[in-house]
């Protein structure tokens, strides 16, 4: 099977030849690994054959990036959204965030404008380079977006949207809403321009390590709405639907399954998502990516990093919504390069289907 024959395959909750691998590289990790044998010419994902890609759309104000001051590690930028961010220069980690676009209604009624999907946001003569090159390497090509509540909080802050989510629900809907319609104009413009797509793939951080930022009941009544909308268009192409979100989840997969998304990722097990769990209670509805604890792979004790990967395989290979080997989150520097093989190895080896 190609990549993406397969990964649509686990996608859509039938049995592929063997586990789909995919997974997500710090730059740090990256810069790391030239040290330890990773030619210049190539990144991880090619070098160990992940199988998905994603083209994103640009759903943000427009903002021109702008360097403030640059040091030797770090460099403080404000970016298309207009978040003026703090980051180590080979991003080793997520970014300080240090201001915001948006301060009051007044400036979201002047800027939100600035929210329409126009075909100039998109250099195609690049996107339909990459999109062709990653058709003829058979990936399973996603089209991607940050939607909903991070791109909302990186509008108008994190403390901000939380107080809103509590005391003022119609203007956080109005923002998901607007961001919503963004999101499926692009899409529309991509399709017109005749850009196929495998899937979709939806960058929402929703959850920390104790559980949702918000409650359940602020999720179904303020922002499934507006997933639910997205993956009906996304549906209507034929197009299954990737969430990716940091943190414990549990609470919200109910919701999230109503919102009809078809796959979750990264599954945290450091915030206490349990992969096992999720396969018994939700594993005919929905496809899993991740759950596997990196720092099993990174243990000092090569076996334990074994126990952790075949384990993990073992739950999502008996799941009948189908699972896709990824990290609980991404790929750090304490992972070496040489210990990364060994694990893709150990799962083409022993996440074969009979």
């Amino acid at each position: 099977m190609t990549s993406r024959e397969r990964v649509g395959k686990s996608l859509r909750h039938e049995r592929p030849d063997r586990v789909a691998i995919h997974e997500s590289f710090w730059e740090a990790t990256t810069n790391a690994w030239r040290q330890q044998g990773l030619s210049a010419d190539k990144s991880p994902d090619d070098y160990f054959g992940t199988e998905i890609r994603t083209i994103g759309v640009d759903n943000s104000f427009g903002y021109p990036w702008q360097e403030v001051e640059r040091t030797e590690e770090w460099v403080v930028a404000r970016d298309s959204w207009g978040v003026l961010t703090r980051n180590w220069l080979d991003h080793r980690s997520t970014p300080e965030l240090l201001d915001f676009a948006i301060k009051s209604k007044a400036d979201w009624d002047r800027e939100k404008a600035r929210l329409a999907p126009d075909p100039a946001r998109v250099d195609w003569e690049s996107v339909r380079r990459e999109h062709a090159a990653l058709r003829e390497q058979g990936k399973f090509v996603c089209l991607s977006a940050i939607p909903g509540y991070e791109a909302t909080w990186r509008k108008i802050g994190p403390e901000a949207l939380l107080m809103a989510i509590a005391e003022d629900p119609e203007w956080v809907c109005e923002m998901y809403e607007y961001d919503a319609e963004m999101v499926i104009g692009l899409a529309k413009l991509y399709v017109e321009q005749g850009l196929e797509f495998d899937g979709a793939w939806l960058w929402d951080d929703l959850a920390y390590k104790n559980g949702p930022l918000f409650s359940p009941k602020a999720y179904r009544e303020q922002l499934l709405p507006s997933h639910k909308r997205m993956n009906d268009y996304f549906h209507s192409q034929g197009w299954p639907v990737i969430l990716h979100s940091c943190g414990n989840i549990t609470s919200l997969v109910p919701s999230m399954i109503e919102a009809s998304f078809d796959c979750l990722q990264a599954l945290e097990v450091k915030a206490g998502v349990d992969l096992g769990g999720l396969v018994r209670d939700y594993g005919r509805e929905l496809c899993f990516m991740g759950g596997v604890d990196v720092r099993g792979l990174f243990a000092e004790e090569e076996g334990e990093m074994e126990r952790e990967v075949r384990a993990k395989l073992a739950i999502g290979m008996a799941s009948p919504g189908g699972y896709v080997f990824h990290s609980d989150h991404s790929i750090p520097p304490q992972v070496s390069f040489e210990r990364y093989a060994k694990v893709i190895e150990l799962v083409r080896r022993v996440g074969v289907y009979e």
